[in-house]
């Protein structure tokens, strides 16, 4: 407990002999404090001196008053000193603005760094849907990634590739528009899809027509082989019909609530290509092994590097993948990204590394009902963007994007200067820090391609990519914000909701100006908590904190901050 002067000097106690001379001189400096270097604080001081066993001489006590002086004449020239006068007034009491209960400060989304079109829209989306930018600008990235992976591949240097697939995830809480972000942003992917497959429906239709012909027609030929009636040319004509046939499936830029086996042969069927976008956590749980015993993480960690994937199995076909591209975006909740990252193996074997991590601080509570709604002339601008990319074709073989001389110095100068953190600074998230140099090379590419307009007449050449210097500055300045934001995802989101619970219950000792109070008191007027459990971390974790992290409380007159009782 903490006690005030009044209730200091009612106490029935005595001053022993080995304590005497400090005890009086830190009554003296409370005494001054209180009232002053006056009479009446000297009166209350003498008053303490007759508790002294034995008693102390006169001359020792002026000797410990003049000391006392001297301190206390610095304790005034303090920049924070409140006056008696101040201290003893009888207005209400004033509460200074408390630090924020927080351990990082979280970099802002570097809009400016994506294309101007692509940059526009999600500003008008952040506006519209009144949510941090951070959550438009990642999944634009991730929009990026599902139009050109498999088209495009990026040099680092002459034995060094990499893909233009992403994997992001965003942690943010229930309420905060996720799903509303998500439309907004893959609004022109899901309206090209949908006019690419009405279009080429008849196609498609024709092709699995053509299918069970050939299959019928297999039949037939392996019946009368079978019998003596066909020779073998005439199977080796049907054989290489259906070997050649390839056949036409409507378009699928990517998928949502799907199984790891499932996703495979997603990626089989779109040549080597899928994406996994959802505004849930729920795959996690699939890789966990919610409908299998045992964790199945292979699909996820060859898609990010397009290890060849080959499946053998009893009961389904083999498939073999070449260079599987596969991006993953992923909005979840943060108890959802703390599993994750807590998980032994996701982490061991390299899966939470390769996502970039996006945490934006939640605008819940000064979000305006009357935003202003997207132009449409922006969102018209973005969608002829997303087009172009999606009209690219997919070749044989991606095509190169390279660097000029000046980004390759820049990313150079970039990996130089995390490599040796790694081991010091960055060492508790050296696995996902060792991919960021390849992870900004990606964005850098994406960043070239979505700022280039590509003219699709079969008469034109296109002009080669390369990054320049500008666009690798951007890449880099993407980079560095999800570093910052991995940092506080590896570190603070375990702890993420007994801070944001502790804020409640500081705030609400400031809003009511509370001089004495409990945790029952606490769960009276915080009406999110419902059990003593559900109260009791964030409560411990406020009474040895909060106080310390407040900046100075300046009272009108003496109030005690009293805890009953923390266990």
């Amino acid at each position: 407990m903490f006690f005030d002067e009044d209730s200091f000097a009612k106490m029935d106690w005595e001053i022993k002999e080995a304590s005497r001379n400090s005890t009086m001189f830190r009554w003296a400096v409370r005494s001054m404090k209180r009232y002053g270097n006056t009479e009446e604080s000297k009166r209350c001081f003498y008053r303490q001196a007759e508790r002294c066993s034995p008693p102390l001489e006169g001359s020792e006590l002026e000797s410990i008053w003049r000391s006392a002086s001297k301190y206390y004449k610095k304790i005034k020239s303090q920049p924070d000193y409140v006056s008696p006068e101040v201290y003893n007034a009888k207005d209400p009491i004033h509460w200074e603005d408390p630090i924020p209960f927080s351990r990082y400060t979280m970099a802002q989304f570097p809009v400016g760094a994506l294309p101007p079109d692509i940059a526009a829209y999600v500003s008008a989306v952040a506006e519209s849907t009144q949510t941090p930018v951070d959550m438009a600008g990642t999944v634009s990235l991730s929009m990026l990634s599902v139009c050109l992976q498999g088209k495009y591949r990026i040099r680092g240097k002459r034995d060094w590739l990499e893909p233009l697939n992403t994997y992001v995830l965003v942690a943010a809480p229930p309420s905060e528009r996720k799903s509303a972000v998500l439309h907004m942003m893959l609004e022109p992917v899901n309206e090209y899809e949908f006019q690419y497959n009405q279009r080429n429906a008849a196609a498609v239709e024709g092709s699995r027509m053509r299918k069970r012909v050939l299959e019928r027609k297999q039949k037939a030929v392996e019946d009368r082989v079978a019998k003596g009636k066909a020779d073998a040319e005439e199977m080796e004509q049907i054989a290489r019909e259906i070997s050649d046939f390839e056949e036409a499936r409507p378009l699928q830029l990517y998928v949502d609530d799907i199984t790891t086996e499932k996703l495979v042969s997603v990626i089989s069927a779109n040549r080597g290509r899928a994406a996994l976008v959802s505004s849930e956590g729920g795959i996690f749980d699939t890789l966990a092994g919610i409908y299998t015993k045992n964790v199945n993480i292979d699909v996820m960690l060859k898609g990010y590097s397009g290890d060849p994937i080959r499946v053998d199995r009893i009961g389904r076909e083999s498939e073999s993948i070449m260079n599987p591209a596969l991006t993953v975006l992923l909005m979840a909740q943060p108890n959802v990204v703390s599993e994750v990252l807590n998980n032994a193996t996701f982490r061991g074997r390299g899966l939470t590394a390769r996502f970039l991590y996006c945490m934006p601080i939640s605008l819940v509570g000064s979000r305006r009902f009357q935003s202003t709604p997207v132009p449409d002339g922006v969102y018209r601008t973005y969608e002829r963007a997303v087009i172009n990319l999606l009209e690219d074709e997919y070749p044989a073989k991606p095509e190169v994007i390279t660097l000029s001389e000046e980004a390759e110095r820049m990313l150079i100068s970039f990996a130089e200067e995390i490599e040796p953190k790694l081991v010091t600074e960055y060492a508790e998230i050296a696995d996902w820090t060792g991919k960021l140099a390849g992870n900004t090379l990606r964005i850098a590419g994406l960043l070239c391609r979505a700022g280039t307009f590509r003219s699709h007449d079969f008469l034109d050449t296109p002009e080669p990519l390369v990054v320049d210097g500008g666009t690798m500055r951007n890449a880099i300045r993407l980079g560095r914000y999800f570093l910052n934001h991995a940092q506080a995802a590896y570190s603070v989101l375990p702890e993420d909701a007994m801070f944001r619970q502790a804020s409640r219950i500081l705030q609400m000792v400031k809003d009511r100006k509370l001089t004495e109070f409990d945790r029952r008191t606490a769960m009276r007027y915080c009406r999110s908590f419902r059990t003593v459990s559900e109260i009791q971390p964030s409560w411990i974790f406020w009474t040895i904190t909060a106080i310390l992290r407040c900046s100075r409380i300046k009272q009108r007159k003496p109030v005690v901050l009293r805890f009953r009782s923390i266990a």
